[in-house]
């Protein structure tokens, strides 16, 4: 690979309810002025993303994922253990990994950083099956991302508030327990959700830990307690107008090594609005520091 960087852009044709590939289209011509000799892959439904990047890391210095959250989780998986640079055009409903490095949602801001070339070291959580960047959500947070994942509504708000509702509906408290490493703390609770933060934000605009920053070399253990489920309706309500959980309702914890979590029975979970199966009820959380170089403001 020449020290001229290079372009790889990844278009997934899924996100954001199909309406990421035509909007793409009409920026090509744009881009390909910006970045001479820079390829376009077009990624269907059954393509598999992370497969496509690990083989192009091979070729070009700079992965760019256009999409939402999803996206930019399998453009991740690609780079993992490599020394390509991933770049986002956010095209997603959510896009809450660009809010969190500072990228902006308008096009062509986002183009311009792409322009700009500057990066940092973004850290990653590792798990048995992959990673993340942003976040983890376990139990309602996963449940409500698996009705996301299958609602009607176009909108990112709707999609998300609406099947919040359905999941707090539907949602069970369990039992986990966990082991902080560094500390060898040990919890034992009934929460309603486990979420894992790297990043402050899920759905575009739930401000799941306010505090975290995924280039700090920590991530947050969020709980939310066992109480009822009605005062669990009035703080989603709360969440959905942007204000956080409140200490009474939500226990935060740090870790800046791994984390080992264990449910009594299995729980809806995605990553980074994916949502994912976990063969084990017990799975260990590791934080990688700086894994992953990304383009940024």
């Amino acid at each position: 690979m020449s020290d001229k960087p290079t372009y790889c852009f990844i278009i997934n044709c899924a996100s954001n309810s199909k309406k990421a590939e035509s909007f793409f289209r009409s920026k090509e011509v744009l881009l390909r002025k910006a970045f001479p000799d820079s390829t376009y892959i077009y990624v269907g439904k059954h393509d598999s993303i992370k497969n496509i990047v690990r083989k192009k890391s091979q070729s070009f210095s700079h992965i760019i994922a256009c999409g939402g959250d999803g996206t930019v989780n399998q453009t991740a998986h690609g780079l993992h253990r490599t020394n390509c640079i991933l770049g986002v055009l956010p095209l997603g409903s959510g896009n809450d990994f660009a809010q969190s490095v500072g990228i902006p949602l308008n096009f062509d801001e986002a183009f311009n950083v792409l322009l700009s070339g500057k990066t940092k070291p973004i850290d990653a959580i590792i798990y048995t099956n992959g990673l993340f960047l942003n976040t983890c959500g376990i139990g309602l947070d996963g449940l409500t991302n698996f009705y996301a994942s299958r609602s009607m509504f176009r909108s990112g708000f709707m999609r998300y508030f609406s099947s919040g509702l359905k999941a707090l509906i539907a949602a069970k408290p369990f039992t986990t327990y966990i082991v902080i490493a560094e500390t060898n703390q040990r919890i034992e609770q009934k929460v309603w959700m486990i979420t894992i933060a790297n990043g402050p934000t899920e759905g575009g605009r739930y401000r799941i830990s306010p505090s975290s920053n995924n280039s700090d070399g920590r991530a947050e253990l969020i709980l939310v307690k066992y109480i009822s489920r009605i005062r669990l309706f009035i703080e989603f309500m709360k969440l959905s107008l942007g204000l956080p959980f409140s200490d009474s309702v939500a226990g935060t914890f740090t870790f800046t090594n791994s984390v080992q979590i264990r449910t009594e029975k299995p729980q809806k979970i995605h990553m980074d609005g994916e949502n994912v199966v976990l063969r084990e009820n017990s799975s260990m959380f590791e934080l990688i520091n700086g894994s992953i170089r990304v383009v940024v403001p």
